[in-house]
Parts: C-alpha cells; structure tokens; sequence
C-alpha cells in the first residue's frame, strides 16, 4: 500500500526501470487482454524475454509512474511507424498499468508526460492503435480523437482489430489539462 500523501509521479525511465517495465508489460497483456487474446499465447509471455526486449531498445520516449510503492505504470512514444498513416508524425506504442493502479489518473498522467515529450520534440500530432475489444478505448475515446480508423492484423495465428485513434498534439495537450483540472477540482469539493 502507498503512504498516505504520497503521491504518484511520472518521470523518464532509466535502465533500471528495465526489469519492472518488463513485468508490468506481461502482467497487464495477462489481464488486459485475457478473453481477448488466446489463453495459451498469454501464459506463454515470459517476463526475461520481456526485460532482454527492453534492454535492446532506447528509452528515449519511455516513462513510467510510481509511487511509494515503485514503478506500477508506463508509457512509451516516439516517431509514428505505418507509413498508411503518415500524416501522423507521433505514437503512443504502449501505455501499461498494473491492474490495481488503472483507473487512478496515472494512465492521464503519463499520456500529459508523453503528449509534451512529442511536443518538445517537434511532433505535431499522435496516433496509437487499441485493441477494438480493449476496454481502454473509452479512455481514449474521452480524449475526443480527431481520427479513428479499424485495422485488422495476426496475432499467434488469430485474427484481431484494431483501431487508431489520432490527435493534433496541441488540442490533446489542452483536452488533457482541462480533464486534469476538472478532475482536480472534483477531488478537492469531495475534501
């Protein structure tokens, strides 16, 4: 449990953050896509091979949140890679949270963090693709997305869709802080 008025953060990720983004990275695609994705390809992740994964890219873009307890979260951006979509300059590749921590904020937290990382770096909008059966995508779909377009893709001999929501980065960045404000306000009526 965390420390009563600890609070959560979000920062750049560091090498040692390795081992704990590769656990959160299999333990939420466990639960996240359980139902969704055939049981045997999930209990078949494997939480080294995860960590070696990470190890061998940059984290250049990559961010996690924590508090009290550890790292519990993390998000990761970067250059958009379908060149289908090519009006899109950024991505949000993954946003993970333990179980226990989504619905906390810090998913917003990190997407705020990574949105001003894209825009510092010159990027001027966003795109990601969710799972079409990931309930997260009312998480994204509350961020008003300017796009959404479906895709299907193979995943462990299984067919899947997707859909790409995509954003101008400087409406997110003003959504984003408008949902954190009113959220904030709620939090100190309830006081």
């Amino acid at each position: 449990m965390a420390k009563r008025g600890v609070q959560m953060k979000v920062r750049h990720a560091v090498h040692n953050d390795i081992p704990k983004i590769a656990e959160i990275h299999v333990k939420s695609w466990q639960t996240t896509y359980h139902g969704i994705i055939s049981q045997e390809y999930l209990d078949a992740l494997n939480v080294e091979e995860r960590e070696e994964s990470w190890r061998s890219r940059s984290l250049e873009g990559t961010f996690v949140a924590e508090d009290a307890d550890g790292v519990f979260g993390f998000a990761s951006f970067g250059k958009q890679r379908d060149e289908r979509y090519s009006i899109y300059d950024g991505e949000l590749y993954a946003i993970y949270l333990l179980q226990r921590k989504q619905k906390s904020g810090a998913g917003m937290a990190l997407i705020a963090k990574g949105v001003d990382y894209l825009i510092e770096k010159g990027y001027q909008n966003m795109l990601l693709w969710v799972f079409e059966q990931n309930s997260a995508k009312q998480f994204y779909q509350k961020l008003q997305p300017s796009f959404a377009v479906t895709s299907q893709f193979e995943l462990a001999g299984e067919n899947h869709e997707e859909i790409g929501y995509g954003w101008e980065l400087s409406v997110l960045s003003a959504q984003i802080q408008q949902i954190i404000s009113s959220a904030s306000s709620n939090n100190e009526r309830k006081k």
